[in-house]
């Protein structure tokens, strides 16, 4: 199968179906990984924390994770941070590139509820490449959860993340916390939630939920079965 996960920053890809797209790599599945953030965005960060920089420094990382992990490629979209929901002709068209060319069986995306904008850039721009009448068709389509930013959405409805599929990744957690460390900087101490910690913690909730030791969990967005 052809996996998809589309991410809007390098460490997204990790932080949330990490463990699940190496377990698709360890079966054989060919993971693909668009990092869709590449250009800095001076007018909201200094150059010291998101400047051109430290993003060739994250495009290298996450070539790294890739290389590591063994998927079958890595891009990066190149658009310009915090803009993917605000200009989000440039990120439908720089998605539907990418699904194009990968013609997936599954994707992988973030949650419409995030409160980062850029994941929620994401989520919008991914329901206009994977509509459900495409041929080739993709199989099924999940959003997965952001620790460190989903959780602190509001408790409301509309935001909320309601989980109803989950991947067990009892054999891989420590694979995905250790190439989460190539992403060095990106890492935070406990009881940040992105940490080692927070993320060991939330995959033992999410497998105790679904009876295994370590788990990994997903909004279904769509599923298509047949031929």
């Amino acid at each position: 199968m052809n996996i998809l996960a589309l991410a809007a920053h390098g460490d997204d890809e990790l932080l949330g179906p990490g463990g699940t797209l190496i377990r698709h790599a360890r079966a054989g599945d060919a993971v693909h990984v668009a990092i869709c953030v590449g250009r800095p965005n001076l007018k909201m960060y200094s150059e010291k924390r998101y400047g051109p920089q430290v993003l060739d420094r994250r495009k290298k990382q996450a070539e790294k994770v890739g290389r590591f992990l063994r998927f079958a490629s890595v891009r990066c979209l190149d658009l310009q941070d915090e803009m993917l929901e605000q200009d989000l002709n440039a990120t439908v068209t720089a998605v539907e590139k990418v699904v194009n060319e990968v013609k997936p069986d599954v994707v992988y995306l973030h949650h419409g509820g995030d409160v980062n904008q850029d994941h929620r850039g994401v989520f919008k721009a991914a329901l206009v490449s994977v509509r459900g009448y495409r041929k080739p068709r993709i199989r099924r389509v999940l959003a997965f959860e952001t620790l460190s930013t989903t959780e602190q959405a509001p408790a409301a409805p509309s935001w909320a993340f309601l989980p109803d599929y989950y991947v067990d990744i009892s054999k891989f957690l420590d694979l995905k916390l250790k190439a989460l460390r190539i992403y060095s900087d990106e890492l935070a101490p406990f009881p940040h939630p992105r940490s080692a910690e927070g993320l060991t913690a939330l995959a033992r909730l999410r497998g105790a939920t679904a009876g295994f030791r370590a788990a990994e969990a997903f909004a279904l967005v769509r599923e298509c079965v047949g031929d």
